[in-house]
């Protein structure tokens, strides 16, 4: 496999978890008792870079036997074909090490063959026909004619042919050949059963022709056993250092699970080790089999950091109460502040803002932050550079990087797209259109479970209705809230308000802040509809009873003095300065339908947005500081407000107006000048 480029950044994790689990050789020399090796599933959201970790790992173990098969790429395949696709790569020879070999399996895949047809009547004439297809398949050379089906199987495992290995005939089911003897001693030995093997050769022959569910069934578990007998044989015929991996990407795609939910029954049936390490990549941890756990995906996810093989081993319950245990689930996490920066390393010098800018943006999404740092590249560093960047998701989307995990979809238009909107395509290519408008519906709502529960998905189809939660939790987009303070508005500080109001939030999941503003982007292109949606979950949350969501939405509708008076009687009512903060960031976190105006700087706007939206409060000699506040706090929630990163402008706005509110508030002037203190 070729080295990639550079390590994928914030993969340490895996990688250490990777390492572990190859080198615990599963042998019959483990442990009694010992757990084997678990199924490794990384999984993350579109676009979080699955494939290229998964390359990674292919460039990690390249030196040892190892297959990578895309299941997204090959097409459905029954699993006793896959594991013939995964033992001919794992059967290449690698330096300095024995090859793998498949006598079991490479008997079987022949005994299977459409074009082979074994007497069942006659055993003398069924063992000269084995004898026969063994010879010429020994004898058979890649030819011209082959050169469809050994592209088709090259394509399937992400290899380049090597020169000079000779295939068996019929390519799509077998392994490369290997010396005779072997694949008649041990392969044939093998399939002794209750009669002779020649026997039970013929009768796998004959479930291998019937249409019936359960024949083919029987096929793939017998062929399979086989490929583990064959591995568990290599290993004690020739002591290893390394188990033989195997990585398997889109196991969601159709007939992705077929394989590893067999080779899973096939462990819990024997309970013995083998030497095969299988990791694998999903976007859906819905089709995750793993231990149940609470949340929007249902399944036990860990992070990089907390993944190793002690913690899986942890996890096992004791006794089992099934197969799910052998399953672990592992999230690709998003980029940090730092990785983001070492991405844009090579635009730091000319636009110091756009590394910050860009993980503020996407919070570290990998394959956004890629498409964004290559549409900042084309800035002019000098003149007109913040107005650009503030408009950044407006500009011309550039071709998706090399570099970055690709996001395909339909063929571009004539016209580059906005930035903002083909990044917001390829993130949500999974889902139907209609489920896409009402994602952008929903973005509206604080949280997604309040969107669900309001009757604002009632002009959708059921189908939509029923799927379109599942499908974000289990693609997960469901992320927890970030706290509302002075750290999610460019001041110091994150988390210190959590349990200062009496009546404070729910903690439910949230839509992924940098898809949400993507959404809220989409919905805004309708002034009407984005007032209609804002208005009908004010009404649902003042049906109940959450004062603070209503507030919440009919800022976003623009009703900037309700709030504002609102803020004002409650800073003298509630019993301390830090649950009226609560109250101000709680209210102020409100989407604005149009966050930024790229011509025209936050703290200019600050000003003409008070004056236009709360006309009476921001006449009012003794609301004009809360006025200006409380707008500055609203604006200050898009980061493109909050340039540049070292000092965001509105932070002077936001400290002088705390500073203000502070001379004229008795029962509260310490404590909004502390406020004021986290904005210089």
């Amino acid at each position: 496999m070729p080295e990639p480029a550079r390590q994928p950044l914030g993969t340490e994790g895996v990688e250490a978890l990777f390492q572990e689990c190859r080198t615990r050789v599963q042998d019959e020399r483990a442990a009694a008792g010992a757990r084997g090796l678990p199924v490794v599933v990384l999984v993350g959201t579109r676009g979080s870079g699955r494939t290229t970790v998964l390359e990674w790992l292919g460039f990690l173990g390249s030196h040892r036997p190892h297959a990578l098969y895309d299941f997204a790429s090959a097409g459905p395949r029954r699993p006793h074909e896959v594991a013939g696709r995964l033992a001919y790569g794992l059967s290449h020879r690698f330096a300095r090490q024995p090859a793998v070999l498949f006598p079991r399996l490479t008997l079987g895949l022949l005994v299977v063959d459409p074009g082979l047809s074994l007497d069942a009547h006659d055993s003398r004439r069924a063992g000269n026909q084995l004898r026969h297809a063994l010879y010429d398949a020994h004898e058979h050379t890649v030819a011209a004619d082959r050169a469809a089906e050994v592209a088709d199987l090259l394509q399937d495992l992400n290899l380049l042919q090597i020169p000079g290995i000779g295939l068996l005939a019929g390519l799509i089911r077998r392994p490369p050949r290997m010396p005779l003897g072997i694949a008649r001693r041990t392969g044939f030995s093998w399939y002794a059963g209750p009669h002779t093997p020649l026997h039970e050769l013929v009768a796998l022959n004959q479930l291998s022709k019937s249409p019936t569910d359960a024949d083919r069934a029987a096929v793939d578990r017998r062929l399979c056993e086989a490929f583990l007998a064959d591995l568990r044989g290599e290993f004690a015929r020739r002591r290893r250092d390394r188990n033989c991996v195997v990585l398997l990407d889109n196991i969601d795609a159709p007939g992705g699970r077929g394989f590893l939910d067999l080779l899973v029954q096939l462990r819990e049936a024997s309970g013995a080790p083998d030497p095969l390490l299988a990791v694998a990549t999903a976007s859906d941890a819905g089709k995750v089999p793993g231990p149940f756990a609470p949340g929007p995906a249902g399944v036990r996810v860990r992070t990089p950091e907390q993944a190793s093989y002690a913690d899986w081993e942890r996890s096992v319950p004791d006794p089992p109460p099934d197969s799910s245990w052998r399953w672990y689930c592992v999230q690709l996490r998003d980029l940090t502040a730092g990785e983001v920066s070492q991405l844009g390393a090579g635009l730091a010098d000319r636009l110091p803002e756009v590394p910050p800018l860009v993980h503020r943006l996407t919070r570290g999404h990998a394959w956004s932050a890629h498409r964004l740092l290559e549409a900042a590249a084309h800035i002019p560093g000098r003149g007109g550079g913040e107005e650009l960047l503030r408009g950044i998701l407006s500009l011309p989307a550039p071709p998706a990087g090399d570099d970055a995990e690709p996001v395909t979809g339909p063929e571009p238009p004539a016209e580059p797209e906005p930035l903002g909107r083909a990044v917001l395509q390829g993130l949500l290519e999974d889902l139907t259109e209609e489920q896409r408008a009402a994602l952008a519906a929903c973005s509206a709502a604080r949280e997604f479970d309040t969107a669900c529960d309001t009757d604002l998905l009632d002009a959708f189809s059921l189908r939509t209705r029923n799927s379109l939660a599942r499908e974000t939790g289990n693609r997960l987009w469901l992320t927890p809230a970030v706290p509302q303070d002075a750290g999610a508005r460019g001041g110091r500080g994150s988390g210190y308000l959590r349990d200062a109001h009496p009546r404070p939030l729910s903690t439910h999941p949230v839509l992924h802040p940098w898809l949400r503003l993507l959404l809220l982007e989409e919905l805004a292109r309708s002034s009407a509809r984005w007032d209609e949606v804002h208005e009908l979950l004010q009404d649902w949350h003042a049906r109940h009873g959450h004062p603070l969501d209503v507030l919440y939405h009919a800022l976003a509708r623009g009703r900037l003095d309700d709030v504002v008076g609102h803020l004002a009687r409650s800073l003298t009512d509630l019993p301390g300065t830090d649950a009226w903060l609560y109250e101000l960031y709680a209210v102020t976190a409100a989407p604005l339908r149009a966050p930024v105006l790229p011509e025209q700087t936050a703290t200019l706007r600050v000003d003409r947005l008070a004056e236009e939206l709360a006309p009476i409060s921001f006449a009012a000699p003794d609301r004009r500081a809360l006025t200006m506040l409380v707008t500055a706090l609203w604006l200050a929630g898009d980061p493109r407000n909050r340039m540049p990163a070292a000092r965001p402008e509105l932070n002077d706005t936001i400290s002088s107006m705390f500073q203000s509110l502070a001379m004229h508030s008795d029962p509260r002037r310490v404590g909004l000048r502390h406020e004021a203190a986290k904005y210089v």
